[in-house]
């Protein structure tokens, strides 16, 4: 194990160093294809070094997969973008109380937009410091204030714990919408992979009219869908050494509900049951070696049929989870700018409408 440190490290070095062109060359032969699309070279590169590395399967713990996911992003996200106010928060709900993190790039703007944040990681793992990084990157770019929840997670808090959090979070940013000195009309909600999950469930329920305001926009990074059991790409994806494996899937699935999902549950039928016609922009984000990637898409068919404009980015050639390597992938930032870019027109009606 000693001689192996010294490769990871220089290994880790070349992965944040060496040119595309380099890994283009080195990885001759090994990337994987799929539907027409080739996985990028860096990528494969990390993929290889992560598996001489991973957590075998018996040693699959919670606290042993919280640990691994906080390293690897310790590793590979790189140095923390600034942000001119960063602290933390405690979010008072009913009968609980939840850490938060907010983070303001122009904290002398007053009654700024808003937009409340939920991390990924299958409802088990990651936590505010996981998705420290690309809350500072999306703060920086947007210039809304950003409000990321630390919601309860499984196994200690199985479905649906983390999704009451979701809506309760969701009202109390408006009831804390004059303390926090932003705009009530414009409240945004954004997460990633499960974080997604709870932003969607927030979007579709407050459809209805059950928890206040809409979100004046919606952000789906890599989304999952729970009403999705398999799809074509869970399918193609299912034993490949691309962060979600089926047996990893599952893994999350088995913390996160100790039975399974009732397809008739309130929260699994959000979206199905959601009102036509009121549902605002939602930005989403896939990516094409994610076997979440037809869920994403069929997300999109789901949205617009419900009335919702729907702006859809797809990284063909990168991977779920790739957002907390930014050290190795300058995507990320490049999606923080596109749903930046998706907000800046909404922010500007919403300005000439005051």
């Amino acid at each position: 194990m000693l001689l192996k440190i010294p490769y990871f490290l220089y290994k880790r070095r070349m992965l944040m160093s060496a040119s595309d062109a380099y890994w283009q060359r080195k990885m001759s032969g090994q990337l994987l294809e799929l539907d027409g699309r080739q996985f990028k070279p860096r990528a494969q590169a990390l993929m290889n070094l992560q598996e001489m590395f991973a957590v075998p399967p018996q040693n699959w713990t919670v606290r042993n997969m919280r640990g691994a996911y906080r390293k690897s992003v310790a590793l590979f996200d790189g140095p923390k973008p600034a942000v001119r106010e960063v602290r933390d928060i405690t979010l008072e709900l009913k009968g609980r109380n939840l850490k938060g993190r907010v983070y303001d790039n122009r904290p002398i703007e007053d009654y700024k937009p808003a937009l409340l944040f939920f991390h990924g990681g299958g409802f088990v793992i990651g936590d505010l410091e996981t998705h420290d990084g690309v809350c500072r990157r999306i703060a920086r770019y947007t210039g809304a204030k950003v409000i990321s929840v630390a919601y309860r997670l499984a196994p200690e808090h199985p479905f649906p714990s983390g999704l009451d959090d979701a809506l309760d979070s969701w009202v109390w940013l408006q009831e804390q919408a004059e303390n926090l000195k932003v705009d009530p009309t414009q409240l945004y909600v954004a997460g990633d992979s499960a974080g997604a999950v709870l932003s969607l469930l927030v979007t579709a329920t407050a459809s209805k009219g059950k928890i206040g305001v809409q979100p004046a926009a919606t952000g789906l990074i890599y989304p999952a869908d729970l009403m999705v059991q398999t799809s074509p790409t869970r399918d193609m994806l299912a034993n490949e050494n691309i962060v979600l494996t089926k047996e990893i899937l599952d893994w999350f699935q088995n913390q996160f509900a100790t039975d399974e999902l009732n397809e008739n549950h309130e929260y699994v039928r959000a979206l199905s049951e959601a009102q036509k016609g009121n549902i605002g922009p939602v930005w989403i984000m896939t990516c094409g070696f994610d076997p979440l990637r037809h869920e994403g898409e069929g997300l999109i068919t789901k949205l617009q049929a419900l009335g919702a404009e729907v702006q859809h980015k797809e990284y063909q050639d990168l991977y779920h989870g790739f957002i907390g390597a930014a050290a190795l992938f300058p995507e990320v930032d490049e999606m923080a700018e596109d749903f930046a870019a998706f907000l800046a027109p909404l922010k500007e009606k919403a300005k000439k409408a005051s």
